[in-house]
This record gives structure tokens, sequence and C-alpha cells, in this order.
């Protein structure tokens, strides 16, 4: 049986020209992350200097922007606001798309055909923002509620029809074997097809949880109560008001000295450290589930 080779002798093997396109990937790839790093790197060192590197100056060190903002019982309340919608939010896109795209695998199943079309029909068409917004506000009363933001968008056909074609590329002997011990079909989707398919699944669930965290346009459409705002919303908020000189809703806290920039700077960063903290939970199973649709015997 022949040796399988490592990475090492394979690019002791390769050509010079192979070795030079290694070469250009590396420096290119590494010149890109450090240029998309950049305006990251800016506002954090931005978010804790005491000119706000207003004119590229840093000035001196200070936390003053960032203490201001945990003593904001709104900016905190909008945190709140965030994850609790990320959350609910995600765990109910998961567990709609998973379901509807393993009963639309299933092509033995009467109605199958006309649910494609229809699953189709609303991948490549919208119906639009005013008639979205004159059904939900007006028909189901989700104005000022979170259920607008959560069922609006439950299932992505984008998402539905890759994790659809996943569930059919699972071994059918699998299924076959669980049905002969007597398993039903919601059986065989809780105890075969789900953990079967935990690199897709989580691929999806970082996909709906970022999308929901920055949930900005259907927050400022729907939610006009200030108390059930995003922080996403409330950092527009902050943008606003700071058009002035200070923020009203952290004028008492703020030293006269520190320029809004500084706090518009760690409110982003305060907004975005959540939702990057995910990453590394999912990383591993991220890396599986890019290439949802293969499968190894």
């Amino acid at each position: 049986m022949a040796r399988k080779k490592s990475g090492l002798e394979m690019r002791l093997n390769q050509s010079p020209a192979g070795r030079a396109f290694d070469v250009f990937n590396h420096v290119f790839f590494t010149l890109w992350a450090l240029l998309m790093m950049a305006p990251l790197v800016y506002v954090l060192v931005g978010s804790i200097s005491t000119t706000g590197m207003t004119y590229m100056k840093f000035g001196n060190f200070t936390l003053e922007a960032y203490s201001s903002i945990f003593k904001s019982a709104r900016t905190m309340g909008a945190l709140r606001n965030s994850m609790i919608i990320t959350v609910v939010g995600t765990a109910i896109r998961v567990a709609c798309t998973t379901a509807t795209a393993y009963v639309l695998s299933k092509s033995y199943l009467p109605g199958h055909r006309a649910m494609m079309v229809i699953v189709m029909f609303f991948y490549l068409f919208t119906l639009g923002l005013i008639p979205d917004y004159i059904v939900e506000a007006n028909v189901y009363h989700l104005k000022n509620t979170w259920w607008a933001l959560w069922l609006k968008g439950a299932i992505g056909s984008s998402n539905l029809i890759v994790m659809m074609n996943f569930f059919r590329n699972l071994p059918a002997e699998v299924e076959e074997s669980a049905r002969i011990d007597g398993c039903n079909e919601a059986q065989s989707f809780l105890h075969i097809a789900l953990p079967m398919s935990k690199a897709a699944i989580a691929t999806f669930t970082l996909f709906y949880a970022v999308d929901m965290w920055n949930e900005y346009l259907k927050s400022i459409i729907y939610i006009d109560n200030a108390d059930k705002w995003p922080i996403t919303v409330w950092l527009r908020q902050y943008i606003v008001m700071s058009q002035g000189n200070m923020l009203e809703d952290i004028s008492d806290y703020v030293e006269a000295w520190l320029p809004s920039n500084a706090v518009k700077f760690a409110t982003i960063m305060v907004s975005t450290i959540p939702i990057i903290m995910v990453y590394p939970f999912l990383q591993k199973h991220f890396a599986k589930g890019v290439l949802v649709g293969s499968i190894k015997g």
C-alpha cells in the first residue's frame, strides 16, 4: 500500500511555479487580512484615546468612554435586547430552516413539486418593503414587537436550498435502517439527520446569528419603542445625537473633555465584541460546514 505523502513532502515536490503561487497566495491574503483589520484597529485605538483619533492624533490613554457606556442604562439595555433578539431569532431560524429543508428533501412526499415552485418563487422575488410592512404591522399586529424581527426571514430561501441538498446527500441506508428499527419520520429527523448535520447546522447558526445581531433596517422600521431597540439602532442614535457636542443620555457620566468620537468608537467596539466571541466556539464546525453537501463514507 502506497504511503500517503505529508504536506511538507508535497510542497518540496512542487514545481517552482507552484511554490511561487503559494508564496503569492500567502502574501496576498495576509495583506488582505491586515487591510480588513485596519478599520477595527482604528476604532479600537480611537475608543481609548483622549482625542478620539481626531486628525489622527492619539493623545493619552483613557477608558472613560467605556466607563460612560457601562454607566448608561440605555446602552446596556440595548445590548441586552440584542442578545435576546439574536439568541431567540437564531434558534427560530435554524429550527424552521432545518425542519423545512428535511421535509423538502423527500421527493416522494405529496405536493413536493408545488412546494419547490413556491420556494423558488420567493427565492427569486420579494413582495417589497411597503407590502411587508402593511401585512406585518396592520394585519398581524407585529409593530413594536420582536416577533417582527424573528418571523421575518425565519426561512431563508438560499439557506433552505443548500440545507435541503445536504439532507438529500445523507446516506439513505442509515434512514432505512432506522425505519426498520421502528423510527418514524420525526424520529429519523431528530436522531439521524440532525446529528449527521452538525457541521452544516453550525455554519447556518453562525450566519443567522451574525445577521440577527447586525439587524438594523427591520428594527428601525418596526420598533418605535426605545426600550426595545437593539444595539444597532441605539448606535445610530449615538451618532445622531453626537452631531451636537455631547450625548444627552450619558452626559452626566462623561467628562467634558471627552470627544464624541471616542464614545462612538467605544460603542462600536462594545457592540462588535460579543458576536466576534461566537466564532471560536463554532470555528471547527464552520470549517467543515463550508462545503456542505459533501459526504465521506
